[in-house]
């Protein structure tokens, strides 16, 4: 049975408030990459046409940083908003950017498991850093030049970007 499911047989028109938690495993995150309780924050506005879903979700996820392969504990938060219609006339007064769902007229309820997933899997960062300020590993020695300072030379291998150098003032 889903985690994250809003029963929508009878509700009547308005705006509905649920809030939802379970462990990552319960929704399809993989431990121990996602760690502590998946949040979710729902808000239902039901209208004669069409449900309008605004979900917010976050948990707390075990990363490794690019630049130092240093693991740390990130919140990872999304939000992101779903219509859902059961004919082709309500989708015509939909704004083009919100994702739309048809579902069937005796639907009973949406079952949000598999949205909350994916969207917490997209939140993670293209690039993944610990802080802005890392400083990564030294390319010569490999030591974590955020807990030690090394003193290695890094020569310049490459003569073809000495004129860009002299440009740059290096």
């Amino acid at each position: 049975m889903a985690e994250f499911r809003i029963n929508i047989a009878g509700l009547a028109e308005g705006t509905y408030e649920y809030d939802f938690s379970s462990l990552p495993s319960a929704i399809g995150l993989e431990e121990p990459n996602y760690i502590g309780q998946v949040g979710a924050r729902a808000s239902l506005e039901k209208t004669r046409k069409q449900l309008f879903l605004r979900v917010q979700a976050t948990v707390n996820a075990r990363l490794v940083c690019d630049r130092c392969l240093e693991e740390f504990e990130q919140r990872l938060n999304t939000e992101y908003i779903i219509v859902y219609v059961s004919d082709t006339h309500s989708i015509e007064e939909i704004d083009e950017s919100v994702e739309v769902q048809f579902i069937a007229q005796d639907t009973t309820y949406i079952d949000l498991d598999e949205d909350v997933r994916q969207f917490l899997i997209l939140s993670v960062p293209q690039k993944i850093l610990c802080s802005e300020a890392c400083k990564g590993l030294c390319p010569v020695c490999g030591v974590n030049k955020n807990m030690t300072e090394c003193h290695c030379t890094i020569e310049n291998v490459d003569p073809r970007w000495d004129a860009l150098r002299t440009l740059l003032g290096n």
